[in-house]
């Protein structure tokens, strides 16, 4: 990589026509310069993520998903606090909390790795004598479009799965964490087992890359997070293509804050505040 976050596609760091700025929220100061996608990275990385889907061995072999998986989780563990600074940097939230959307990201990719060896499909006896079974199949290629408030979390959420089930993936990433983005781009390129192609990451400030994922014919899953006003405008565009679609929207969850005189002492200790959060994040 140059100094300037390039994004990842088809096993190389591609730059892009537009540069952009990545500014820390809370002093403005300038964190980084990346390379600002759009349609034309969505279409590189739907070009290599179905190549790779069809040439390669990850959609047939589960010791490999399993393998990368694994070696996948090791090394995020082995940047977290790297990751961590970056995010908070970046994102704004505080560094205990980005430690702790760090460590999310490991556990889901060890979940993942297990379920790449056991998710296989159902055989039952349907009537004496009479038996069926079901084989899981990958589906294809999946988009991700991922938001800015918790990144990294909410991209391996998507991606860990979709890869244990052999898919490809491309990947949209918010400008609002660029450097961020390319930090964790490193790490899934540092594992030389994943094939070119089956991971492909570029990040978009504007709003033409994200839409090409969900209307492309070359995408079968679409997965995205944000809002409900544009969940739904993916989800029919989506439907019109009978694509799959994983939608999991904001808006949905108020709260009613209220004035609180607890002691010190009596206020949640961290592990206890992680446990609450991890809740909040996964409840719909």
């Amino acid at each position: 990589m140059t100094d300037i976050a390039q994004n990842w596609i088809d096993g190389e760091w591609l730059p892009a026509k537009t540069v952009g700025t990545s500014r820390n929220p809370a002093t403005g100061e300038v964190v980084g310069e990346f390379a600002d996608g759009g349609a034309a990275e969505a279409d590189a990385g739907i070009a290599a993520a179905r190549r790779a889907f069809r040439t390669t061995a990850w959609s047939r072999d589960r010791a490999l998903r399993h393998r990368v998986l694994a070696e996948l989780a090791d090394r995020f563990d082995a940047r977290t606090e790297v990751l961590a600074a970056s995010l908070t940097r970046e994102n704004g939230k505080t560094l205990f909390e980005a430690r702790l959307e760090l460590g999310l990201v490991s556990a889901t990719l060890r979940y993942a790795a297990g379920q790449a060896l056991t998710s296989a499909g159902v055989a039952a006896e349907a009537l004496p004598g009479t038996f069926f079974s079901t084989l899981a199949e990958p589906a294809g290629v999946v988009a991700v479009i991922v938001p800015w408030n918790a990144p990294v979390a909410l991209f391996i959420r998507s991606l860990a799965p979709a890869l244990a089930a052999g898919n490809a993936v491309v990947a949209k990433l918010p400008a609002q964490t660029a450097i961020t983005n390319a930090l964790v781009s490193e790490v899934i390129a540092s594992v030389e087992a994943l094939p070119a192609g089956v991971v492909n990451i570029f990040t978009e400030s504007g709003n033409t890359g994200a839409p090409r994922l969900v209307d492309a014919p070359g995408v079968d899953v679409v997965s995205y997070t944000g809002s409900v006003e544009v969940g739904r405008r993916v989800g029919a565009a989506a439907g019109a293509a009978l694509k799959r679609v994983n939608l999991e929207l904001g808006g949905k969850s108020p709260m009613i804050v209220f004035e609180t005189t607890l002691a010190q002492e009596d206020k949640p200790n961290p592990a206890i505040r992680a446990t609450m959060m991890f809740v909040m994040i996964f409840m719909n």
